[in-house]
């Protein structure tokens, strides 16, 4: 049936849901067979795996682009598409091999961001580097580049992670962890170049709110706070928060939608105490493929939401126990939901965030250590005081 339905269409983006006893050799066939994606029927109903599949591989098939990205007089080997505001709807307004005009490029820069298909996604990075050179908006670029490669292993990586029907794929595990970690660290060695580096992470970030795919956006921003400081060590650091929040696809459906629709405060009870183990679900399925983690990494995971006050979850430590990278981690990831925007929609520069973050957060009583805070409150200023990029300005 996979292989007819391949066939017809062959496109598609095919999910398969077999029944929760189905032999592990009998899951392989179906998915060599030409599945995208095999679902057991517990996950189906128990877990959030089909919305993120629905939202973050189907739905979101468009990534953005910068438009000051694009060189006039250059071809590309995609087409560009315009997300119109009225009706959210994606135009096409460059068939592949168009010549870009200068013309063409003014009338869409005050847009900023244009749109390629996430199938494209090599090409649009064979085409960058095309033109690369060692000038800052080429340093700027590179590091956009990186972002998306992360995003993309990554979104691969945790998809294996969760996947109930492929029990023995370890080492399928262990190659797509040591490419996540290869681009992490070539994103991180790029983002020590750039004067403003939580701008261009904040600029490049995709994914919905309250969606794993925001991950990239919340690890990149504590690999920068780690080597700001020199708090831990800023790839650890990074992979750790990465891997934070997987434990999302196993939230039911209910609790993941309170989630997206960044409605925490309304969760009833039982979403809450779901809510509140995902961590645990993080690190038990990290330990399930045999991911290859340290010891802090795996202290980060599961501390990654807890607080000094003991107010955190999923499980309280006393505040002496408390890893200084995972409230790294915390801090980061309410710094992306301060960020967040839908898409399409104008983001809040950072030099706007950072006072908040310190004045609305970091300086909450009894969230982080008074140690904490003496190191954090001068980098983030630090970095408040560096020029934000706009679209006038290509770098």
């Amino acid at each position: 049936m996979v292989q007819v339905a391949c066939q017809i269409a062959a496109e598609s983006y095919i999910i398969a849901i077999v029944n929760s006893k189905l032999s592990s050799e009998d899951a392989r066939v179906v998915k060599t067979s030409g599945a995208s994606l095999v679902m057991m029927e517990n996950e189906y109903f128990s877990t959030s795996k089909l919305e993120f599949v629905t939202t973050q591989v189907i739905r979101s098939a468009y990534i953005p682009i910068k438009v000051f990205d694009l060189l006039p007089d250059t071809q590309t080997a995609f087409a560009l598409h315009y997300l119109m505001p009225a009706n959210k709807k994606f135009l096409k307004i460059a068939k592949p091999g168009v010549q870009i005009s200068s013309t063409f490029l003014n009338k869409f820069l005050e847009a900023e961001e244009l749109y390629i298909k996430r199938s494209d996604l090599q090409n649009w990075i064979e085409y960058a580097k095309s033109f690369d050179s060692n000038d800052s908006a080429s340093d700027i670029r590179r590091c956009r580049l990186k972002f998306l490669q992360l995003n993309q292993s990554f979104l691969s990586l945790a998809l294996l992670i969760s996947d109930q029907s492929a029990a023995a794929s370890f080492a399928t595990g262990k190659e797509l962890f040591t490419t996540c970690e290869s681009f992490a660290k070539d994103l991180l060695q790029s983002l020590e170049k750039i004067p403003n580096p939580m701008g261009i992470v904040n600029t490049s970030a995709v994914g919905d709110f309250g969606s794993l795919e925001r991950a990239p956006a919340i690890a990149s921003y504590s690999a920068i706070l780690s080597q700001k400081i020199g708090l831990g060590a800023p790839l650890e650091v990074m992979i750790g928060a990465l891997l934070s929040d997987v434990g999302y696809l196993e939230l039911s459906p209910s609790t993941s939608a309170k989630l997206r629709e960044n409605k925490l405060k309304e969760m009833h009870g039982e979403q809450t105490m779901e809510y509140q183990k995902h961590p645990i679900y993080s690190l038990n399925q990290c330990l399930a493929r045999k991911l290859p983690l340290s010891e802090g990494m795996k202290t980060m995971i599961l501390q990654s939401h807890e607080r000094m006050d003991q107010k955190g979850f999923p499980n309280r430590p006393n505040p002496e126990k408390l890893s200084e990278e995972a409230m790294l981690i915390r801090l980061s990831w309410t710094l992306d939901s301060m960020s967040q925007v839908r898409m399409g929609k104008a983001r809040e520069p950072m030099d706007d965030i950072l006072p908040r973050l310190i004045r609305e957060v970091l300086e909450e009583p009894g969230s982080f250590s008074v140690i904490f805070q003496m190191k954090l409150k001068p980098a983030l200023t630090s970095l408040i005081q560096v020029p934000t990029f706009t679209s006038q300005s290509p770098a």
